[in-house]
């Protein structure tokens, strides 16, 4: 009887697996089309792993275990080495292929509503209306575009009214004018050039405040260290067109674009643009901001910045902050360039000093409040705060900001 409930159990279950299997490939993945595709080969694979263990009084127990073939395995992680040459966030994942592998002509939208679009466009030139005429410039010479305020009027219009409260009868509405206009960023330095001699003199002055902060983000190479390559629309009232020689300003005479994507053909309003550029392999720069506590110890527990270095990078690393030394009184602070009444860490390396290191196996870099570099070795980048370990169990209030900016090595 045993034998025979086996088999009948052998037979029910290769009638039922392939069919489950069907089903669940189907749930899967199932074509635009709606058919779904048959079983997999190896769907018989799972009949090898069912095992019959008799019971006592004549009962029947099953083990079904993935056959060995059929178990996926997750690809091993390869060590850090300190010379691999990977850079940081330049992975694609599945369904975004590498750029290399897109069709020519690929372009990324960023859109103003922040979402991110990926295709070709379904046309071969693009009509610009320039002062000079219009010009048509075929889409394969285009590197990217940017539509301007003229194509985003809720944008303009709240500019606009920014730069009017300037010269507002309320002081604390003219002070929140002036730090939304400030955090545009200087791309906005032509529009309010216009105003530069406007007849208010709190709002010439205030322009003039203005200005000088964004003169000043401009020679601060840290000023966007959050910004990455989404750098928000154009500031400028006509549109922008860069091409493999030149750029050109005016009105793009398209109102609407047909975008070839992976979801088949889509319709985008130039409003709805923010800007677009062709998809390239080249490596983009890295822009982060990290927190450095005393926890983050030299040689103990540094902190990860996740940002990994190619030999040749530059890296750019603006730091401030306090951290209070508790153990030498609460009156010794250390800032990222170290407690100057604390001792030396080790040779000329103050106490409390913000460091640096490539790799596992790296030299410490005497980071402090400002430093630039070229790394000389591939790896992970850490940063840490220079304590003897047996103060590891001491209070240390406080936390170093550090901004890190990675220019790719040509």
């Amino acid at each position: 009887m045993q034998r025979i409930l086996s088999l009948l159990l052998l037979l029910t279950l290769a009638a039922a697996i392939p069919a489950f299997a069907q089903d669940g490939q189907a749930r899967r993945a199932v074509p635009a089309d709606g058919v779904a595709p048959p079983p997999p080969a190896d769907a018989a694979l799972l009949l090898e792993s069912v095992e019959v263990i008799p019971g006592g009084n004549g009962t029947v127990a099953m083990r079904l275990q993935p056959a060995a073939e059929a178990v996926d395995e997750a690809p091993p992680v390869a060590p850090d080495d300190g010379d691999a040459t990977t850079a940081d966030g330049g992975e694609e994942s599945a369904e975004t292929p590498a750029a290399d592998e897109l069709p020519e002509g690929t372009m990324r939208f960023h859109l103003m509503d922040g979402s991110i679009l990926t295709g070709t466009l379904a046309i071969d030139a693009l009509p610009v209306d320039t002062e000079f005429g219009r010009l048509v410039v075929p889409i394969d010479s285009i590197l990217s575009f940017a539509p301007g305020l003229n194509a985003h009027p809720v944008l303009a219009q709240r500019i606009d009214t920014l730069i009017e409260q300037l010269a507002s009868p309320n002081a604390a509405q003219r002070d929140v004018a002036q730090a939304e206009l400030i955090s545009f960023g200087p791309g906005l330095i032509d529009e309010l050039l216009q105003h530069a001699e406007d007849p208010d003199d709190e709002r010439k002055l205030r322009i003039a405040a203005v200005l000088e902060a964004f003169y000043d983000m401009q020679s601060d190479p840290m000023a966007f260290d959050d910004a990455g390559d989404e750098k928000g629309p154009s500031l400028t009232r006509l549109d922008q067109v860069v091409t493999d020689g030149f750029t050109i300003a005016g009105a793009i005479a398209i109102p609407t674009f047909e975008i070839q994507s992976k979801f088949g053909m889509l319709t985008v309003n130039l409003g709805d643009i923010e800007s677009a550029g062709i998809v390239t392999t080249a490596i983009p720069e890295v822009r982060r901001t990290v927190e450095v506590t005393a926890t983050d110890m030299t040689r103990v527990a540094e902190k990860n910045t996740g940002i990994r270095l190619n030999r040749g990078d530059r890296v750019v690393i603006r730091a401030e902050g306090q951290i209070t030394m508790s153990p030498w009184g609460n009156n010794a602070i250390a800032t990222p360039d170290g407690c100057g009444q604390c001792g030396n860490y080790a040779g000329n390396i103050m106490m409390g000093s913000l460091l640096g290191r490539v790799g596992d196996s790296g030299s410490d870099i005497l980071v402090g409040s400002n430093h630039t570099f070229t790394a000389d070795r591939s790896g992970t980048f850490y940063l840490s705060f220079a304590l003897q370990p047996n103060w590891g169990r001491q209070q240390f209030p406080g936390k170093f900001t550090v901004r890190i900016r990675v220019i790719p090595a040509q």
